[in-house]
């Protein structure tokens, strides 16, 4: 039985991006005499050549090919296994990364970093704000700990674990004198006579505005103002006579000022956000990363329950 340490595979995995002894050596720490017999070490271990060597440097053979993708991928859980061994002895040291999309990110910030930062001072917390396919990249990267977002929008992928939450209803609003406000009924049509305000959509929801405006399929969404920030759709529509189809969590505080108002469309098909927490499924998240994980979803279940009648 062949006994291939950690520390070898490390050594090959080296040897074989580096392209060189003298360099591989010294990314390992290790001088070239040394990294020499570890590889050739790990050769007789195996039988095999893993490397031709050459004056101008080495060449990775087909044998070392297989063995180096292979050790990668030992290395890869041997890493998250020490990781894993670390987080399970602390509760408090480390960081938590989170990615919100831009509707979540309206409804949880600030309250979720300062609830946490209030439990938890010596967690470092780092915060993405980006479009979906980037976020879900740097989760499968290992580069974030949970995302929140529409679940409408993420790929079929078994990595993924899917904490499904309530839907967050959607309407129009409008500054209060806006010329369509303080109207008992809208019909759907009269929105088509003001500009439009929005955070990126993604198809479904572009294909739920064309068939609400009666827009036709080829034709783009007149979007006065496009941007991945609410704040400032919030603010322009505050100022001007554009629309902005929220979620009510979105735009509560707004709502609670009197600075936004509900436009009451009659007939209008519903459309609401889907939102989800999003975590790798193989993976033991941190204590920090599963409190802010919770609290999230505390926060979001909070932010769509109507507020009790006085």
């Amino acid at each position: 039985m062949h006994e291939l340490s950690v520390r070898r595979l490390h050594h090959v995995v080296a040897l074989a991006e580096e392209g060189s002894f003298a360099r591989a050596a010294e990314r390992v720490h290790l001088s070239q005499p040394a990294l020499s017999r570890s590889i050739q070490t790990i050769e007789d271990e195996l039988g095999l050549r893993l490397f031709d060597r050459a004056a101008r440097g080495v060449a990775i053979t087909q044998a070392g090919k297989l063995v180096v993708e292979r050790a990668r991928r030992v290395l890869f859980e041997a890493n998250r296994l020490v990781r894993d061994a670390e987080l399970l002895k602390t509760h408090e040291a480390g960081e938590v990364r989170i990615g919100l999309g831009p509707y979540p990110a309206m409804v949880l910030l600030p309250d979720l970093l300062i609830e946490f930062a209030r439990r938890h001072p010596r967690v470092e917390i780092k915060l993405e704000l980006n479009h979906a396919d980037t976020m879900i990249d740097m989760l499968l990267a290992e580069q974030i700990d949970f995302l929140v977002m529409d679940k409408r929008v993420l790929p079929d992928n078994p990595a993924l674990a899917v904490r499904s939450l309530p839907r967050h209803d959607g309407a129009w609003f409008v500054r209060p004198e806006h010329p369509l406000a303080g109207r008992d009924s809208l019909a759907v049509g009269a929105l088509r006579d003001f500009p439009l305000v929005s955070v990126p959509l993604p198809p479904f929801m572009q294909s739920a505005v064309h068939r609400l405006l009666k827009i036709r399929s080829h034709e783009k969404i007149p979007l006065q103002l496009e941007c991945n920030d609410l704040r400032i759709l919030k603010s322009f529509v505050e100022q001007t006579d554009a629309l902005l189809f929220a979620t009510a969590s979105a735009v509560r505080k707004e709502l609670a000022a009197g600075t936004l108002a509900p436009l009451p469309v009659r007939d209008a098909p519903r459309m609401a956000l889907e939102m989800a927490l999003v975590s790798l499924a193989d993976r033991t998240m941190s204590p920090a990363g599963e409190i802010a994980l919770a609290l999230a979803k505390q926060m979001l279940n909070d932010a769509n329950t109507p507020p009790a009648a006085t």
